[in-house]
């Protein structure tokens, strides 16, 4: 398999953790940073997020190359940073993106939801969910969201990639600093390459 092939899968995962990671996170206040544990096709990533209301930053290391998500909803955009480039790519929301990064009611306005029940995450008393979206190109998403920080801290969903899991781990909540949610401005913007641009403007 070549590096370019390999690196392309590599970003077409990265788009699927944003999608996952602002599940339904533009309704909640939460603020907190937890490690992240990334399961997908192509392994198990770690990295580290940082919430605060709306906004998300996480860190991971995929493919050899640090990677930095920053999603800001009153952008309606997520960013990719890559450090080692000092480069930055912008990924504005796409329908199912904006249906994703909604309340549990905005949610079943764009499909089905059912409460499961409860279950711990993490530690956390969780409501667990399962999303069904009326698009039947959109991706059915299992997720539970803690009763103490009123947001999801495990997401799981089947994509056309295959199973993917995103879970929250030794979530401590704290002040997070404003300043991790921006772009350094000597990063250069980039264009998303043209064969991962169909995958965001559905």
């Amino acid at each position: 398999m070549s590096k370019n092939h390999l690196m392309s899968r590599g970003l077409g995962l990265i788009i699927i953790v944003i999608c996952l990671g602002g599940f339904i996170a533009s309704a909640v206040g939460a603020e907190f940073t937890a490690d992240l544990v990334q399961k997908t096709t192509m392994g198990e990533f770690t990295g580290k997020v940082y919430v605060k209301g709306k906004n998300i930053r996480r860190e991971m290391t995929m493919m050899g190359q640090k990677q930095v998500m920053i999603t800001k909803s009153d952008k309606r955009a997520t960013y990719i940073l890559m450090p080692q480039q000092m480069s930055y790519m912008e990924m504005k929301w796409s329908k199912q993106d904006e249906a994703m990064n909604s309340s549990i009611e905005d949610l079943k306005k764009e499909g089905k939801v059912k409460y499961l029940g409860k279950e711990k995450v993490s530690g956390h008393t969780c409501k667990k969910y399962k999303y069904i979206p009326d698009d039947p190109n959109g991706t059915p998403v299992i997720f539970w969201v803690s009763n103490k920080l009123d947001y999801p801290i495990k997401i799981e969903a089947i994509t056309p990639q295959g199973k993917m899991i995103m879970l929250y781990k030794n979530i401590k909540q704290k002040k997070i600093s404003d300043s991790l949610f921006n772009i350094p401005s000597d990063y250069e913007k980039i264009s998303l390459p043209t064969m991962m641009q169909g995958m965001v403007s559905q």
